[in-house]
């Protein structure tokens, strides 16, 4: 850990202030938590063609959109775009890559979600809150990412707003 000095306006402060005191963290712990997003994210997004949409939006134009269709963009463009995403922020594709990466876009998107990584499995378990073609547009998305590494999903639990996918840590080759 390096200790540093900087200047912060007093009026952030005070909101960063504020924000530690109703976590119950630290002034400290937060302002990482901000740097870590911002160096592990934030900076990256719009390069590599994230934008911000509210989930309403979002969960009102999936119903619109067949499961064929939704399946092939999560599939092509989409998959890209988080393949793309990995590599630029990780400079490598596996699969610790993709859960980090997968991590650093539910948080930034304020999907609650839990990666288990154990006994030979990784487990993802995503709240969303975008619709039953939320859950298939992720679930699709994330098994297209581990079948780049030859890692096919052994369960996948879609629900209305929530997701569980499973996939087995190693790679059948």
């Amino acid at each position: 850990m390096t200790n540093t000095a900087i200047r912060i306006p007093t009026e952030i402060y005070e909101k960063i202030e504020f924000q530690a005191s109703t976590e119950d963290k630290t002034v400290s712990a937060i302002i990482n938590n901000i740097l870590r997003k911002y160096v592990s994210w934030d900076q990256f997004v719009s390069d590599i063609g994230f934008v911000f949409l509210q989930k309403p939006f979002v969960r009102n134009i999936f119903e619109h959109v067949a499961d064929d269709d939704l399946v092939r963009a999560a599939k092509t463009s989409c998959y890209t775009g988080m393949r793309d995403a990995i590599s630029f922020i990780h400079g490598k594709n596996d699969a610790e890559s993709i859960v980090d990466v997968l991590k650093l876009w539910f948080s930034a998107s304020n999907f609650i979600n839990k990666v288990i990584q154990a006994d030979g499995k990784i487990e993802f378990r995503i709240q969303h809150n975008l619709g039953r073609k939320g859950s298939l547009y992720i679930g699709t998305l994330i098994s297209s990412l581990f079948a780049d590494l030859n890692i096919k999903s052994k369960e996948a639990l879609l629900k209305e707003h929530s997701l569980v996918i499973v996939f087995s840590s190693t790679s059948k080759k």
